[in-house]
């Protein structure tokens, strides 16, 4: 399946803030003010309107990854997005891309990835967070110590229930289902934002297990992304990526499946690519 479109139809629901408890609203506007508007013409008053378009959303899920391809390109190309900046420096447009394959063994299952890699030994502006224990990458199939792929290293029928997008490097929490994604630019601890963020998830089974949320720097909820489930009952692949007419994206927090990579169980999900906006300064 492959769609594209505005986020009006696949919201699960706004909310203020970080802190739900404390609901806040911005200032009334004035009965003089709304005078003084009207006075500048209808013109002025429908650019204010439409001032920010809806987020663009790009989905996809299937079998095969030539299933989810045309979608995750499309959304490598759309706008400003072209060009992938790789690794270090920064630019005004683009975007960044992880896909985890060239993490070195020393840094892969069965040991720990650390969560700053992508900003330090390979800076591309991402810093991880999660209330688990720490991340791991899977090992490839010629790692020095043997180690199953797919994260076979952690329960053995795990290499049969995932598949790779991009061969042949898989990431994940370990002991929670919730990784968050903080920008910085590239190699500097400076936080930034970016104007869009997408991930490539393997065997998502169910269709409200597996969410990205994206948060502006004010820890309000901008949108919240069901991820697609696949077709197939393992080794299925989806993607979702979110693009915003603006770089106002502080954070992202993506819920993988309904169950920690532990046992076997339905609905355990595994990410592959991650692409993203080039990080902009917080200004």
């Amino acid at each position: 399946m492959q769609t594209i479109n505005n986020s009006n139809t696949n919201r699960r629901g706004i909310k203020p803030s970080l802190e739900t408890s404390n609901l806040t609203f911005g200032p009334r506007v004035r009965h003089s003010s709304l005078l003084a508007i009207a006075t500048l013409g209808l013109t002025l008053m429908f650019n204010l309107a439409t001032a920010h378009a809806d987020p663009q959303v790009f989905e996809a899920s299937g079998a095969t990854p030539a299933d989810i391809q045309a979608a995750v390109d499309g959304f490598r190309n759309f706008g400003d997005f072209g060009t992938n900046n790789g690794v270090g420096g920064t630019f005004p447009h683009g975007r960044r891309e992880i896909n985890w394959d060239a993490v070195p063994d020393a840094r892969s299952a069965p040991n720990l990835l650390p969560a700053n890699f992508f900003n330090s030994n390979s800076p591309r502006g991402a810093v991880f967070f999660t209330l688990g224990t720490g991340f791991q990458v899977s090992a490839n199939s010629s790692n020095p110590t043997n180690t199953p792929v797919r994260f076979g290293n952690i329960h053995p029928v795990y290499p049969e229930l995932f598949s790779t997008f991009s061969p042949q490097r898989l990431f994940t929490a370990l002991g929670s289902n919730i990784t968050e994604t903080l920008f910085f630019i590239p190699g500097i601890a400076q936080s930034a934002t970016v104007n869009a963020f997408g991930a490539v998830f393997t065997d998502v089974n169910a269709a409200d297990s597996t969410t990205i949320d994206y948060f502006d720097v004010g820890g309000n909820l901008l949108l919240s992304q069901n991820v697609l489930p696949g077709p197939t009952a393992r080794g299925s692949l989806s993607f979702v990526g979110v693009k915003f007419d603006r770089a106002n994206v502080f954070l992202v927090r993506i819920t993988s499946g309904n169950r920690i990579l532990k046992t076997p169980a339905r609905d355990v999900v595994v990410m592959d690519d991650f692409i993203y906006g080039e990080p902009q300064l917080l200004p």
